[in-house]
């Protein structure tokens, strides 16, 4: 009997107004519940508010370059990446949601498949000595992928020899991330597809929507799209990036290394 009272007397079956049993310490308990909840609030610490951070800031909406007559790619035009076998664009990764305003540094990327135009997934096209000239990007010509300012946080595509420690999470080839380092491991070309016309091809105008291979000027590898290999994210399931050249039976390179360059249309200005 005296079991039977203790574990009715632990059990609370009334309202906090009724006192009965340890009524002040179930008052100052719902108190302290919603001071933490009003605390958390004016710091901004509440997951709903963590995701509309991110909508607001990371996910916002952006204007891509306005596509030329001819097609042809300019220094300084805003371009996503694109992985023709998938359709996924080149993203900043972020794993979990953030209290942040902008990307930070480093920022691992991926291939997603939201490929709405935003401050993940669109990139400017630059020259390596930091300058935005008015001139076509051409086949050969070095050149940097950089994030927009804001958000965005004015990093570089970035990539490196592969070691036992820094390398792919899981293909374990050379990773490819955003920094702000500026290095030849930023530095980048673009190749053309058919390797058998490729140095004839080289010094031309690269135009907007052809297949190409993205090149690293350091590693001498291939951006490539394991869609094998598969990360879950708050933006679904997206695919790991890293730099590897995959070549076939013709020593050609395969649908993992081939991208195309996408601007927008007059009407989205």
């Amino acid at each position: 009997n005296y079991l039977l009272r203790f574990i009715g007397m632990a059990t609370r079956t009334y309202n906090p107004a009724v006192r009965v049993g340890n009524w002040i310490e179930d008052v100052q308990l719902e108190e302290d519940i919603i001071k933490d909840f009003q605390e958390k609030k004016e710091s901004g610490n509440l997951l709903i508010q963590k995701t509309q951070n991110v909508m607001t800031n990371l996910l916002r909406a952006e204007n891509l370059s306005e596509s030329r007559e001819g097609g042809v790619l300019m220094f300084g035009d805003r371009i996503n990446l694109q992985h023709i076998a998938t359709s996924a664009v080149l993203s900043a990764k972020i794993s979990n949601l953030q209290s942040c305003a902008e990307l930070k540094n480093p920022c691992e990327v991926s291939a997603s498949q939201m490929t709405s135009p935003c401050p993940r997934n669109v990139f400017q096209i630059c020259s390596v000595d930091g300058e935005i000239p008015k001139r076509p990007l051409c086949y050969g010509q070095k050149f940097i992928m950089r994030t927009l300012p804001g958000p965005g946080s004015e990093l570089n595509l970035w990539s490196d020899r592969a070691t036992f420690t820094k390398c792919a999470p899981k293909s374990r080839h050379p990773m490819v991330q955003l920094s702000s380092e500026s290095s030849w491991n930023v530095v980048w070309q673009i190749l053309c597809r058919n390797p058998l016309v490729r140095m004839e091809m080289e010094g031309r105008p690269v135009r907007v929507g052809e297949p190409v291979v993205i090149n690293h000027c350091n590693t001498n590898q291939n951006l490539a799209c394991m869609s094998q290999y598969r990360t879950r994210t708050p933006y679904g399931s997206d695919m790991e990036v890293c730099c590897k050249t995959v070549l076939d039976s013709h020593k050609a390179e395969t649908q993992e290394n081939i991208w195309r360059l996408v601007t927008g249309c007059a009407d989205q200005q």
